[in-house]
């Protein structure tokens, strides 16, 4: 069996973590011997970072980036990808031969990809949001559709959609799709206003939770937080701009001076050693290093605190990320991937949301009272925290409980694709 992962991001540790997650319920649901072909943002840097993977430029890129003057080649993009859609609409009619005068080598090369795969799986993730650039994953949705391919959606977070276009365009794909994952209930309810049919979504687990270990959760339902030791603390943090009320400069300059107070509070009070970690770093060539905000925020802090806390630059395969995190005994993450790689090393979380995407999966884990927004956040989080830390042992085994049922319901979603790949066989 042959399938297409389109609309990674590997380069972001999170997204990696998805894109492997996504490949074991594929393989969960199809069997082992699946051949995928993953279209990323950054394909040749990705190689680098995960070599055992085959990966291509996005369609929509090799459509409209042929052309290295950047005003005529936002001239010609329309042009560019309406000949991409002309090289499909031959191809399905048998008119190969001009599917080769339309497009390069290396187009052909991806269309016949697209052509041969047998489902194509749209990554989980937050992308189809409106903070982001929305029409490159249009322009590969309606290719998929073009050739009568089989669309599937993994655990998204989306919308709300207020433009226009976007709801017109992703009316149509959503409802010719097969099946539409969700990671909450807010994102079910921003397709149904696009009327979606109910039978073609779904709420899940987030496809991440699908690399706990029962066993592990239980050990982490029981533990205590050391008393006699040093508490261990990861910190995740993120530069973010889409405030809602502060600009960035601002925006960041609090939420900063809030993580740092909490430095001071862990290290003062519960001894801590701090370390900042993220699933974002490492990689130069990435635009996001969130250990860039991790050593500003170090160097802010008074001596005392400082010498207690340490930056963590390297990168860090999801896998490397499972085998360092259960070293600590909290993470405070910004980064939700953070977030759940810590639970499914049995790790509790004291959760910042920079988007709904966060308060909506801890909600679902029980502990949406714990919240921080980075909208709101101050140094009045420090109290709160430390009102998390007293709550915790009889917080835990609830939660831990949770992440399992979590575990439980992303497992049980690669029957949900196959079954939805099944009915598309049995219609066709």
């Amino acid at each position: 069996m042959k399938v297409v992962i389109t609309n990674t991001v590997a380069l972001n540790g999170g997204d990696a973590a998805i894109l492997m997650a996504v490949m074991k319920l594929t393989q969960l649901a199809f069997g082992e011997q699946i051949q995928f072909s993953i279209y990323d943002s950054h394909p040749q840097i990705a190689r680098t970072y995960y070599p055992q993977l085959h990966f291509r430029q996005l369609v929509y890129f090799q459509a409209t980036e042929t052309i290295a003057n950047r005003y005529l080649r936002k001239l010609l993009k329309p042009l560019n990808q309406w000949r991409f859609y002309g090289a499909v609409w031959c191809w399905q009619r048998g008119l190969t031969w001009l599917s080769k005068r339309l497009l390069s080598p290396a187009e052909l090369d991806t269309l016949r990809d697209y052509a041969t795969a047998d489902l194509i799986v749209s990554t989980g993730g937050t992308y189809l949001v409106e903070n982001y650039a929305i029409k490159p994953r249009l322009f590969d949705y309606w290719i998929s559709l073009l050739l009568q391919k089989p669309l599937i959606f993994f655990t998204q977070s989306l919308g709300p959609f207020r433009q226009r276009c976007h709801r017109t365009a992703l009316q149509e794909i959503f409802t010719r799709s097969q099946l539409v994952l969700l990671r909450d209930q807010l994102s079910r309810q921003y397709l149904k206003e696009l009327q979606i049919p109910a039978n073609k979504t779904c709420v899940s687990a987030d496809a991440v939770f699908a690399f706990a270990d029962p066993t592990v959760l239980a050990a982490a339902s029981r533990r205590p937080l050391p008393q006699a030791e040093r508490l261990r603390v990861a910190i995740s943090v993120r530069y973010w701009t889409h405030f809602k009320q502060d600009s960035p400069e601002v925006g960041m300059a609090r939420f900063r001076g809030a993580i740092a107070a909490l430095c001071g509070y862990l290290v003062e009070t519960h001894n801590a050693e701090i370390v900042f970690l993220s699933t974002c770093q490492g990689i130069p060539e990435y635009r996001y290093d969130d250990s860039q905000v991790g050593v500003a925020i170090a160097e802010s802090l008074p001596d005392p605190v400082r010498q207690r806390v340490r930056v963590n630059r390297d990168f860090h395969s999801p896998e490397d990320m499972l085998t360092l995190l259960p070293e600590f005994d909290l993470t405070i993450a910004t980064r939700m991937h953070m977030a759940i790689l810590s639970l499914v090393a049995g790790v509790p979380v004291f959760p910042i949301a920079y988007e709904f995407k966060t308060q909506e999966l801890f909600n679902r884990l029980g502990l949406g009272e714990w919240v921080q927004s980075i909208d709101q956040m101050d140094e009045s989080c420090v109290p709160i925290l430390d009102q998390y830390l007293q709550a915790l042992p009889q917080l835990r085994p609830a939660l831990f409980e949770q992440v399992r049922q979590e575990h439980q319901v992303a497992i049980a979603s690669a029957q949900l694709v196959q079954q939805a790949f099944r009915t598309r066989g049995q219609s066709a």
